[in-house]
């Protein structure tokens, strides 16, 4: 599949992404993605506050606020936020 491609069917499934977190738990071993479609890790745990979120491969860990992630779509989390900015919350 051309990049072209690829990239549109992501815009489509981002659209179809909901609003809100409910349960928050839910999240929990679910893949993360940023807002530029890059693959940011895998959720490792959830606090009051905030998303625990480990990167595969170098293993970086990072500690986003809740108000950053923009949704859930029952298979994976997706970011406000681009993979270059996640870094500014490594733990």
């Amino acid at each position: 599949m051309n990049k072209y491609l690829n990239n549109s069917l992501m815009r489509i499934r981002w659209n179809k992404m909901a609003d809100s977190i409910v349960d928050w738990e839910s999240i929990v071993h679910k893949n993360v993605r940023s807002k530029d479609f890059e693959d940011a890790g895998n959720v490792d745990a959830v606090t009051d506050d905030s998303v625990i979120i480990t990167s595969q491969g170098d293993r970086k860990e990072y500690s986003l606020p809740k108000d950053q992630v923009e949704g859930y779509n029952g298979a994976e989390v997706t970011l406000k936020i681009s993979l270059s900015e996640l870094e500014s919350y490594k733990v």
